[in-house]
């Protein structure tokens, strides 16, 4: 479930043992890099996971220094065709990746001094509003940090067809609902990165797919990424799939109308470029994507809910393997999962998509690969001995929590996922973890792997529970 919390079985975990040998050494250190040797790595996990789920086919990509340093399809992009994958032609689903795109939008439209990131997001908004629920409004760095306070309304961001999905304004015209402060929590919003496409929208004077061809994937080269695709390239759409019994079941195109935070099509060829623009300071060859400013601004933490804590930057996520900061996003949609993960310390990052929504492959590829590329990934920290007088003070975190981003205005609510926090005494005991209290309102697990923190209110009282990245959970009242 989260990476944070609870461990997953690695079928590579044997290639990530301590005596590996490394294909090049860390950023800063002299060594030969191994192309060869990483394609051999890769492959390997990717079949083993491959295998072990039934995935019909997958793409992945890795680049370093601008380069694009191992690239490869797997398997089927239509198992029933027979139609082998292509990374250079196979176009996939990216998801929720999409939101990264909206975000490079927005901070071109800043770069541009068109947009200011600190202005309220409603000075540049005529067709739709951000209602005036608290006194602090809604910033347009609160829309790419997913701090806006937003409900994450479920269901209805889908049609049934192309035909069906709703102009922005019109969609969200009653979906801006404000249940928090803006800034106060990290809660991964889709309404706040909807609302930003909308934004670029609006300051752009063009559709949303317009601005991002225009702007982003025909500079980048990114032939082959769209929103709508081209009747010309329908043939290599790769299809989705999920397990039914024995069977793969082809999935139905998912229409939806959160278009900037949901809707991108691309390949893996494309999406290398668009890595290599990220890491290479907003430049990618003799293309300036954004202003270096503008670019390690998107790159850097915003907000986190603890400074021990991964956070947020400008429309990706970090995440911490041991010592090693990653920026990422990951996507899901009906038979697809995708992952884009940069080191920004090496320069070097990699895109991984294949069939099946909520596939486990992109995470255990990613850990391990980063484990197997970088020592520090495989860090520990120090777990202190419990504080003596821990057992009276523990109750006050025990209790049941429920994910941030569940529905409060819908009505009866209802909470998908509930992890118990048990005071043992000398720690408490999350999700099957034993967690050690080693600073107030903060703890780590005790292998040392990941810490979590707490979120008092104002009368001291405990409210909220965070993993750390879009992770955030709300304490839940007692039936």
């Amino acid at each position: 479930m989260i990476r944070l919390l609870l461990a997953k079985t690695c079928l590579c975990a044997a290639l990530v043992c301590s005596g590996s040998t490394l294909i090049w050494q860390e950023a800063g250190a002299a060594g030969t890099f191994d192309a060869k040797r990483l394609g051999a790595f890769v492959d390997s996990v990717m079949n083993a996971e491959m295998k072990h789920e039934g995935i019909p086919g997958a793409s992945f990509v890795f680049v370093r220094h601008g380069q694009i340093v191992y690239m490869r399809g797997y398997g089927w992009a239509d198992a029933s065709a027979r139609r082998p994958v292509d990374p250079e032609r196979t176009i996939w689903r990216i998801g929720s990746i999409s939101k990264t795109f909206t975000a490079t939008a927005v901070m071109q439209l800043v770069d541009r001094g068109r947009i200011h990131r600190e202005a309220d997001v409603n000075l540049y908004l005529s067709k739709v509003k951000v209602p005036e629920t608290y006194p602090l409004p809604v910033t347009v760095t609160d829309l790419l940090t997913h701090t806006t306070g937003f409900d994450e309304i479920r269901p209805g961001t889908q049609g049934p067809s192309r035909e069906s999905v709703q102009p922005l304004p019109e969609f969200l015209a009653t979906r801006l609902v404000r249940v928090r402060p803006p800034g106060q929590t990290i809660s991964y919003s889709t309404y706040g990165i909807t609302l930003a496409g909308d934004l670029v929208e609006e300051v752009s004077g063009k559709p949303i797919e317009e601005y991002l061809a225009e702007n982003v994937w025909r500079p980048l080269g990114m032939d082959r990424t769209s929103i709508n695709v081209p009747s010309s390239m329908a043939g290599d759409v790769a299809v989705g799939y999920e397990h039914r019994g024995d069977s793969l079941e082809a999935q139905a195109w998912e229409w939806y109308h959160t278009t900037p935070a949901s809707s991108i099509n691309s390949t893996a060829a494309d999406m290398a470029r668009y890595l290599m623009a990220h890491l290479g300071k907003g430049r990618l060859r003799n293309t300036r994507l954004l202003s270096e400013k503008a670019s390690v601004e998107m790159l850097s933490q915003q907000v986190t809910m603890h400074p021990k804590l991964p956070g947020v930057t400008l429309g990706f996520w970090e995440g911490n393997f041991g010592d090693l900061r990653v920026v990422e996003h990951g996507g899901n949609m009906a038979g697809f999962s995708a992952q884009l993960v940069m080191i920004p310390s090496d320069d070097a990052g990699f895109f991984v998509v294949n069939q099946f929504e909520g596939s486990h492959l992109r995470d255990n590829l990613e850990d391990a690969l980063l484990k197997h590329l970088y020592p520090r990934a495989r860090a520990r920290l120090v777990v202190p001995s419990p504080p003596p007088d821990f057992r009276k003070r523990g109750d006050a975190y025990a209790g049941s929590y429920g994910p941030i981003t569940s529905c409060h205005s819908c009505k009866p609510r209802s909470v998908p996922l509930v992890l118990d926090v048990k005071n043992e005494g000398d720690a408490l005991r999350i999700a099957g973890f034993r967690y050690v209290e080693v600073a107030p309102l903060l703890f780590l697990r005790d292998n040392g792997a990941a810490y979590v923190a707490f979120r008092a209110d104002s009368s001291g009282a405990i409210v909220e529970m965070h993993p750390g990245s879009y992770w955030s959970f709300e304490r839940l009242p007692k039936e």
